[in-house]
């Protein structure tokens, strides 16, 4: 009667027969492998409440894969930035600042960018009220009637939004892809 072998033992078989890889294709597969450890990391620790961890768990893979892999954390991240969700933003801004000192100069410039972004926002926002609140008064309709004004339902707000968010979207791209260079 034949020998039982374990299914690891057929794999072994069988790649020994395939042959083993090229140079070139090791280091491929290495870069690919790093690549996807650095953009499960950066995801993982984007959506975790102590993203500090995150250098130190780096450190555990050995060095000559921590450059790979801090790359694919920072191309991560700022492939996740947008302005529709600037608390992810800013949290991806300082995970940057943290992980890559090169960053800093950028990350100052996202910063402020979202700063500025906040404050066109809320005069945005305070103008369509103000509006709103007129519009209304004008109706005769104010005091404890009038509660607030959910603006986001407007069709003015959505045109308003699109315009306010266009050019601070065009200059964060701008930032991302300096971002890549490092």
């Amino acid at each position: 009667m034949g020998e039982l072998r374990s299914a690891w033992e057929i794999a072994q078989e069988k790649a020994q027969k395939l042959g083993t890889l090229s140079p070139e294709e090791q280091r491929q597969q290495k870069e690919q492998q790093c690549c996807l450890t650095g953009t499960a990391l950066a995801q993982k620790y984007l959506d975790a409440p102590e993203w500090q961890a995150l250098i130190t768990e780096l450190q555990k893979y050995p060095e000559e894969e921590q450059d790979s892999i801090r790359g694919a954390i920072i191309s991560h991240l700022a492939e996740t930035m947008d302005l529709r969700n600037t608390g992810r933003l800013e949290r991806a801004v300082e995970i940057l600042a943290s992980l890559e000192s090169r960053s800093q100069p950028i990350t100052e410039q996202i910063t402020e960018l979202i700063e500025e972004f906040h404050q066109a926002e809320k005069k945005t926002r305070q103008e369509i009220e103000h509006e709103g609140r007129e519009t209304l008064h004008q109706m005769r309709i104010s005091g404890t009637a009038v509660g607030s004004i959910n603006i986001e339902a407007r069709e003015e707000w959505r045109e308003l939004w699109y315009n306010l968010v266009t050019p601070f979207a065009q200059r964060l791209d701008t930032l991302k892809q300096e971002l890549s260079h490092l």
